[in-house]
């Protein structure tokens, strides 16, 4: 066998560092917050972020997400993802919102809010198939293979039953639930990929968003989490514009699922503020 002299050590260690590097230097360039504006071409609204630049924006630690925002001369958009699992078992547990407000402070209310998948405990448990203790019982007999088969196609099926959106201030529209086929261009879908990257997209119509708000303005993204006074299902609006009741895609007995599962951060709303300037 050929011995590697010190030069060629020095250039192979190089070059193993440079490939183990390249990944996190990447990731490195990607803002916690999106920097700057964007100028939406043709973007459809089906979970799918094909239309979208790659990489997106930004990638927010604090939520899991990546994300962009866009618009058009008549719409704003919005694409995130996920990938960490843990971060798509809260998102079906009290879906995302998505708030307008005129400055990105925290102190300033919001005026405008989407939030979607609207979960309630009803759906949970079609998605489940009216499973209780039985379905736990059965899950605890299943290899970790057929357990992430299982939560995938929970959640899946989760998303199917998600037909409504909630929303809060939109002009000409009652603060309420609409459904994903509304009459007002008010669009969300989202999907989960086969190797279980969870892709949702939203639209708003321009025109929809309240006077007051100028060309430049605050956006706040949450994943909600599980909010236990909402458990049995429907949710408030108006003053709490967040999150939806339920028990999302997580399968039972959570703590045996891949990637680990701490309850308490599932109950723990997280999100972040960031400005946008529509793009002319």
């Amino acid at each position: 066998m050929n011995k590697l002299t010190p030069s060629s050590r020095l250039a192979s260690t190089l070059l193993i560092t440079a490939i183990l590097c390249s990944g996190s230097v990447f990731a490195q360039k990607q803002p916690d917050v999106q920097d700057g504006n964007l100028k939406a071409n043709t973007v459809k609204i089906d979970g799918d972020a094909k239309d979208w630049q790659s990489p997106l924006k930004a990638f927010n630690k604090s939520t899991g997400l990546a994300y962009s925002v866009a618009n058009d001369d008549k719409k704003l958009y919005v694409v995130m993802q996920a990938s960490d699992i843990n971060t798509t078992r809260k998102i079906m547990m009290g879906g995302i919102t998505f708030s307008i407000n005129a400055d990105g402070k925290k102190r300033t209310k919001e005026v405008l809010s989407l939030t979607y998948p609207a979960i309630t405990q009803t759906s949970r448990r079609a998605a489940m198939g009216g499973g209780g203790r039985r379905s736990f019982g059965s899950f605890q007999q299943m290899t970790q293979e057929q357990r992430d088969s299982m939560q995938h196609a929970m959640m899946q099926k989760q998303l199917d039953l998600a037909k409504d959106i909630k929303v809060f201030g939109f002009k000409g529209v009652a603060d309420s639930s609409v459904s994903v086929y509304n009459e007002y261009s008010i669009k969300a879908v989202a999907k989960l990929s086969k190797d279980g990257v969870y892709t949702y997209e939203l639209c708003i119509p321009l025109e929809l968003i309240p006077d007051g708000i100028s060309d430049s303005f605050g956006y706040n993204i949450k994943v909600n989490g599980l909010e236990m006074r909402n458990f049995g299902g429907g949710g408030n609006f108006g003053g709490n514009r967040g999150g939806g009741g339920g028990f999302g895609g997580g399968a039972p007995g959570g703590g045996g699922m891949r990637g680990g599962f701490n309850f308490q951060d599932m109950m723990t709303p997280t999100d972040f503020w960031g400005k946008y300037t529509l793009a002319k």
